[in-house]
């Protein structure tokens, strides 16, 4: 888990329900990551989106590990919302980007990456990443599950980017990255292997802009998205509203 001193940590928290998340620039995101990789011990980065914060809120073992995780913002609704009821500036970078951005940096560092879940789709994703990263070190790819461990002990990466979907691999991470003596940092990436491997595309820039990519996904997989993106687009601001309303009838 997350052992880092940084005052980053210490002054730039904000706390929604009941989850930190930490508003890094790309820059401090950055600055951090190579002092992860650089330290002693394993570091865990949760992307965090709206369905981990309304997720959280039932399943208390996940809201406990988010609470001991560097929580980047991937989702425009936090940040929105994080805005508008808090007053509180959150930026956004999305999951494949920090996924993307921890791949550079290991390259530039001569660290190893391990490419874990995705369905089938590890292996491409790793070739995807090698070939735009030719300094990139592979320590290997798997399909895997809950119950890997032994293989990517083997392989000492440095690294390991894991696609089991929200909360799985952030589970796994909290469990077996400490059981890797190699490991210096654990990132839960969700689909990104797809978008590198070419099976899913991402939504055009101009969407992304506009804090939309949730809806290029719903019109992309309907069936797939329709009850995660009603957990973003509907559960979790109704919450978020519950919340600041309690809060100022207590402080009223």
């Amino acid at each position: 888990m997350f052992h880092s001193k940084s005052e980053i940590y210490m002054t730039k928290i904000i706390s929604i329900l009941h989850i930190p998340i930490h508003p890094l620039s790309r820059k401090e995101l950055e600055t951090e990551i190579r002092n992860m990789l650089s330290g002693n011990s394993f570091s865990q980065i949760a992307t965090v989106n709206p369905e981990f914060l309304v997720e959280a809120q039932k399943n208390k073992k996940f809201q406990s590990l988010l609470q001991s995780t560097v929580n980047i913002c991937d989702g425009s609704g936090i940040s929105i919302l994080g805005r508008l009821l808090l007053g509180k500036s959150i930026p956004r970078i999305p999951g494949v980007e920090v996924a993307e951005m921890i791949c550079r940096i290991c390259a530039e560092e001569k660290k190893s990456v391990f490419f874990l879940g995705g369905f089938g789709v590890a292996e491409k994703a790793s070739q995807a990443m090698q070939k735009k990263y030719p300094q990139l070190h592979i320590a290997g790819t798997l399909d895997g599950d809950m119950n890997t461990l032994t293989e990517v002990q083997q392989a000492r990466p440095d690294v390991i980017l894991v696609a089991f979907g929200a909360p799985r691999q952030e589970l796994w991470l909290a469990e077996k990255g400490t059981q890797i003596p190699s490991l210096r940092l654990g990132v839960g990436i969700g689909g990104t292997f797809d978008f590198w491997a070419g099976k899913v595309r991402r939504a055009p820039a101009f969407l992304r802009a506009l804090g939309l990519e949730w809806f290029w996904r719903l019109l992309c997989e309907p069936r797939k998205r329709i009850k995660r993106i009603w957990r973003a687009v509907c559960v979790f601001p109704w919450m978020m509203i519950r919340r600041v309303k309690k809060s100022k009838s207590r402080k009223a």
